[in-house]
């Protein structure tokens, strides 16, 4: 059975969940919205899905829903954000009005957070800067999960980076992939519904590929392109761990379990005024689009998601029944 929602009730289902689990309105808000804002791109792994990872971790102790994240220039063009062990959401709102005026006043600036937590969708970040004129990188460093090229043993996280660049009467151009093959989330989902996985997404604890979940678990994530997705991992947590951190991947608590402290990682934006460099940038890049999709089968990295937005505005979000069911109890826990 499923159970049909607006886009609305997605977040407000989200919003009580979270207060039910401690979150305040505060912390609640940006996160409710993202979760929204991932049914409405068709990404449920880091929507709904998760919604449930983040209530246990209020209740545990992972993430701190009632902090107020701090935040300091610490150079003329940066700006680093303490999120206090809280959601990156909360940290990343509280100060992305600020960081936009930086930008567009020298041109570029950073901006990095640290003692997060989970970023989940790190395009969400991106598309709010490119939304005001940026072009945008961010990176996200999560607990191990990659293990370095030649070995068996997780040690990189999933590490994620996204771009964003602002269009001409177009919603932005956003790419955002993880460093494995694909997000962990699916592979946990996979394991937990006794299913079996395509021998691309993990590798055995003895490095090898496997379609078996569980064993992927034990193992470690399928870098994405080989050696290429390691190094592109080893990058994100550079940026992320090293610069923001304070957890490198390796030494990061699981978002898997509730077992362990807040994971402490951080995520780290850069961000580019454009006609600061070159004002006909846009319209270069708007040609560069068209140039590249007059071939049969093209189209632009994430215009599926922009197209599942027009298909959910028009026909809601359809949830297993049970799913539903177990987050509703979330709404509840704190008269429990």
């Amino acid at each position: 059975m499923e159970t049909s929602l607006t886009l609305t009730h997605v977040y407000e289902l989200s919003f009580n969940a979270l207060k039910g689990c401690g979150c305040d309105d505060v912390n609640a808000i940006p996160v409710a919205e993202s979760i929204r804002d991932a049914e409405a791109d068709g990404i449920r792994n880091v929507g709904l899905n998760y919604l449930s990872h983040y209530c246990e971790h209020l209740l545990c102790g992972k993430v701190d829903g009632n902090v107020t994240p701090e935040w300091k220039r610490i150079a003329p063009a940066v700006i680093e954000a303490d999120a206090k062990h809280g959601f990156a959401h909360s940290a990343f709102v509280a100060v992305v009005e600020e960081f936009v005026d930086l930008v567009k006043q020298n041109g570029i600036g950073a901006l990095q957070i640290k003692n997060s937590y989970a970023a989940g969708v790190i395009g969400w970040y991106v598309e709010k800067l490119a939304d005001q004129g940026l072009v945008a990188l961010a990176f996200a460093n999560s607990p191990p999960a990659i293990a370095p090229w030649g070995g068996a043993e997780a040690f990189f996280g999933t590490n994620p980076l996204a771009f964003a660049c602002p269009r001409n009467e177009a919603p932005p151009l956003i790419i955002d992939q993880s460093s494995s093959t694909t997000a962990k989330v699916n592979v946990v989902m996979a394991a937990h519904a006794g299913e079996t996985i395509p021998n691309t997404w993990a590798l055995d604890k003895f490095g090898n590929p496997t379609t078996d979940a569980k064993a992927g678990l034990e193992g470690s994530m399928a870098p994405s392109g080989g050696y290429k997705g390691v190094a592109l991992a080893m990058i994100v947590d550079l940026f992320a761990g090293a610069l923001a951190g304070p957890n490198m991947s390796y030494s990061a608590p699981s978002f898997g379990d509730n077992i362990g402290g807040p994971p402490g990682v951080g995520q780290f934006f850069i961000g580019i005024s454009p006609e600061k460099f070159n004002p006909d940038f846009i319209g270069k890049a708007e040609n560069m689009f068209a140039a590249m999709c007059v071939q049969d089968g093209v189209r632009l990295p994430g215009s599926r998601r922009h197209a599942y937005r027009a298909k959910v505005a028009r026909e809601g979000v359809h949830l297993p029944t049970a799913v539903y069911q177990k987050l509703l109890a979330y709404c509840d826990k704190s008269k429990s």
